[in-house]
Formats: C-alpha cells, structure tokens, sequence
C-alpha cells in the first residue's frame, strides 16, 4: 500500500497527467512503487475529482469521475499490470452533462494520455477569453495558440509566443506613464519589472528573477527550459490582465455612477414643484 506522502505525490501526478500533460507523454507507472501504483489507482477511482475551467459553464467548477472501473481493452484485464486501455469521464458538478473524457494507455511501466475531448488547448485556453478586449486580436491569438502548442508538448515554439506578449505588456504599462523612465528600453526584463513595480502586480514583482529567462537569447532556450517556464510566464500575463481587467472595471463603475447621480440630479431640477 502506498503511505500517506506516496498517495499525496500519486494524485498530485494523476492531476498533472489530466490537466498539464501533453498527449503521447510516457509517464512512469510501475506497480511496485506507491506514487505512480496511487497515480492509476486514482485516475481508475470513482470519485476522483479537480477544480478546473469548464468551457460550457465558463466558469471554474468541480470535474468528478463518474465509473469506478472504465472499459478496458485489452487481453489482460488487470489495470496494475500488462497493456491495457481505459477511459476515463469526469462530469461538471454543476451541470452533468457536461463532461470531459480522457483515453490512457497502460503498460507495466507507463501510463500516456493518448486522447481527450474538450482538447487541452480549449481547457487551457478557455480562462483568457474575458481579457480578449484588453489584449487585442494579435495578442489574443498568439496567447490562445501558445496554449494549442504547449498542449501538445512544443516548448520553445510555445514560449516565443508568451515571452511576445509579455514584452508587449510591459511596453505597454510603460507607455501608460506619465514620465518615461530613463534607459527603460536597455534594462534586462527583470530590471524593467522592478521598474515598474507601482503598475504590475506585486507576486510579479517580488518574484521577478523567475523571468530572467525572458532575457535569454532565442538559441539558448532548451525546449526542457521552456516547458518548465511556460505555466509561470503565462500566470504572470495572466495576473497582469486580472489587475488590469479590475482597474478597467473599477474606471467604468465609477462611470457609471457618476452618470446615474447626475441623471438623479437632471431628474430632480426637472420635476415640478411639490405641493407646499
């Protein structure tokens, strides 16, 4: 049996394998370790369960699987050992009708994710929606098909297309100053975030070493490199359009009651006098 810390590494493991990982990536499942005997066990479970983004709802909701046993194909029917196929359907708790089916292939020595329906690219894709106003049609493009190729485990390609955004966001909040900074155009990013610590969010700016990478030469990157960076860049784009997404709110809010008190007020000089 697995102890308490191999079973919380394995469902971390089959968490990754539904949500993160790419199709055709082999991962370790031999049955004699306790991590990756809980990563099947919990993929195989009725009951197993995440928080992710459903495309139908548009909106983040609880995924459950639905079987304790899926169909397996396969001559040997012992899901811990042999070459097997099993499928998986977790539902939307909200609405259970919605659904996301994943297909694995299993061995005496790996499990792959060999399919899956919404696509990881939709899934991944789905939570940027409601910035496409705040990015524009260039930026939204690239940031949806960088999620489509490190869905399918393209590192470097994937992370050109963020590290684009990216500096086009930073450019951007610069410009958005009343005073440019001297030399802002020659720092490293690093420098450039620190920089314009009052605008960005401030997980951003206190962690801003992480994207030193963002400074690195194109024919330094390693895909390895990239795949490892990828879900931190795009957090941190994606915290940039939150704030920024607040602020644009917070402006039209304020609007907005301004409007409606001097409507109220329009309202008031305009209605005849009342009976004394």
């Amino acid at each position: 049996m697995p102890t308490q810390e191999e079973t919380r590494r394995g469902v971390q493991a089959a968490l990754d394998l539904v949500l993160k990982a790419p199709l055709y990536d082999p991962r370790p499942a031999d049955p004699a370790a306790g991590e990756q005997l809980a990563m099947v066990t919990f993929l195989r479970r009725r009951g197993f369960q995440f928080d992710c983004h459903c495309i139908y709802c548009n909106k983040e909701t609880t995924f459950r699987s639905t079987s304790d046993r899926p169909y397996l194909r396969g001559e040997d029917e012992d899901w811990a050992f042999g070459v097997t196929e099993f499928e998986v359907t977790f539902s939307c708790q909200r609405i259970s009708s919605h659904k996301y089916t994943y297909y694995f292939h299993r061995t005496n020595s790996t499990v792959v994710k060999v399919g899956q329906y919404p696509s990881l690219e939709d899934i991944s894709s789905a939570d940027i929606l409601r910035f496409k106003s705040l990015l524009g049609q260039a930026n939204y493009s690239e940031l949806h098909r960088a999620g489509g190729l490190a869905a399918h485990g393209v590192g470097i390609g994937s992370f050109v297309y963020l590290r684009r955004i990216f500096e086009r966001l930073i450019v951007q909040h610069h410009s958005a100053l009343p005073q440019p900074i001297d030399g802002f155009e020659r720092m490293r990013m690093d420098e450039k975030i620190k920089a314009l610590e009052p605008i960005l969010p401030p997980a951003l700016v206190k962690n801003r070493a992480v994207y030193g990478i963002l400074s690195v030469g194109l024919h330094e990157l390693t895909e390895d490199a990239c795949r490892k960076h990828f879900p931190v860049v795009r957090a941190a784009i994606i915290q940039i359009l939150e704030q920024d997404l607040q602020a644009q709110q917070r402006e039209q809010a304020a609007k907005d009651l301004e409007k409606a008190i001097q409507d109220a007020a329009l309202d008031l000089r305009s209605a005849p006098p009342g009976r004394g």
